[in-house]
């Protein structure tokens, strides 16, 4: 089998970690990270392995995100979210990597689908938006809460005729929070809610990265490719197909989940998923 370097400067193809996890390839890399795919040699079965880079140039608030992600995906337990496996550290050139091992979800994301110009009915995203909601619940149930705050096409995946949500290495519990708030700096990306820009995260925001999300298959246009206006969506000049041919009621559903005021966006999962259900159209 062929070898290739990741940006952790180790030769990660056929290496084996832990004595346990044989590296099949590379599935992604940012900064002191690198996303791995391996073969458990005990189950036979397919992981994903995260492996962070400890030495002078992490930072401690990337650290801090990598064990809070390990620690919260061992405290879950729901079919469609990865579960946790193994955590080990890992000898590597710049002296040591920490080795979070989950479960491999094979299937195509979200991102994948939209790169190929999939498109998607009504029905379909309905069905996708219900389905994640119904996870981001269970999240939401916990005590204390967790917010996912990375919802993106790329961490959406369809297999199995499920719908999973992966990709938690941005997770954050509402425990030290003030009014259901918490403070986090995180990189921003296309459908980051507005308020996560200056560090904040509660669980309406993950609701606006989901409907951005939605509009996006529906559109089949990216956020920074949908028309703005003030900082936020112009649903107005939106009046193009696929987006005219939506229903009303899940064209209103979708501009209040990507609410920029929070005073005016659905506030949980719950109260979102009911007014899917009921086909809730706001009222002035």
């Amino acid at each position: 089998m062929a070898t290739v370097k990741s940006r952790l400067g180790q030769t990660i193809v056929g290496q084996v970690l832990s004595d346990r996890y044989i590296i099949e390839r590379e599935l992604g890399q940012q900064a002191s990270r690198s996303t791995l795919l391996a073969k458990d040699l005990q189950s036979n079965q397919q992981v994903v392995i995260k492996l962070l880079s400890v030495d002078e140039k992490v930072r401690q608030d990337d650290l801090n995100l990598f064990e809070q992600e390990a620690e919260i995906l061992k405290s879950l337990s729901h079919p469609c979210i990865p579960t946790y496996l193994d955590y080990f550290q890992q000898a590597s050139s710049s002296g040591r990597s920490l080795a979070l091992v989950q479960s491999y979800v094979n299937g195509r994301s979200l991102e994948d689908c939209f790169t190929a110009k999939r498109n998607f009915t009504e029905a379909e995203a309905k069905q996708i938006a219900k389905s994640i909601l119904y996870i981001l619940i269970y999240l939401q149930s916990r005590r204390p809460a967790i917010v996912h705050r990375d919802i993106k096409p790329s961490s959406i995946i369809l297999a199995n005729k499920k719908v999973h949500l992966v990709d938690f290495g941005s997770v954050r519990t509402l425990f030290n929070q003030h009014n259901g708030i918490a403070f986090t700096l995180l990189s921003p990306h296309d459908y980051s809610p507005p308020e996560q820009s200056s560090g904040q995260a509660l669980t309406a925001s993950d609701l606006y990265s989901l409907g951005l999300t939605i509009i996006a298959i529906v559109t089949g246009k990216r956020p920074f490719q949908l028309p703005h206006k003030d900082h936020r969506i112009d649903f107005e000049q939106l009046n193009c197909e696929p987006w005219s041919n939506l229903t009303p009621e899940f064209a209103d559903w979708l501009m209040w989940m990507t609410e920029i005021d929070l005073e005016n966006r659905l506030k949980s999962a719950m109260q979102a998923l009911q007014a899917l259900d009921a086909a809730q159209v706001r009222r002035a």
